[in-house]
């Protein structure tokens, strides 16, 4: 297992969204309310992007079909869809990043 750098801590600010490709993984790495997460960048119900999704109170909601996840546990508040895949952030220096 090893580090993947996804970006710098000084570039992060809350309303932060980055859609990040490394060899096969795309993930999408977000700040709100000073937390980081990063899930996968695609929605499970029909694989559009999240990017430029909603998000309120820990909740991304995809803009093509309503679909929404938390964004703490990846479920899909409806049912009926896959969850939302949960990458844990970690912290390294001034870098942040995932365990792939």
């Amino acid at each position: 297992m090893a580090f993947l750098r996804l970006d710098r801590l000084i570039n992060l600010y809350d309303g932060y969204r980055k859609t990040i490709r490394v060899d096969q993984l795309e993930v999408l790495m977000i700040q709100e309310g000073g937390e980081v997460c990063v899930v996968q960048s695609r929605c499970p119900h029909r694989e559009f992007p999240l990017e430029k999704g909603s998000i309120k109170e820990g909740v991304i909601t995809c803009p093509w079909h309503n679909m929404a996840f938390d964004l703490g546990t990846g479920v899909h508040l409806g049912g009926g869809c896959d969850s939302l895949k949960i990458y844990e952030p970690v912290f390294q220096g001034n870098l942040v990043g995932i365990i792939v």
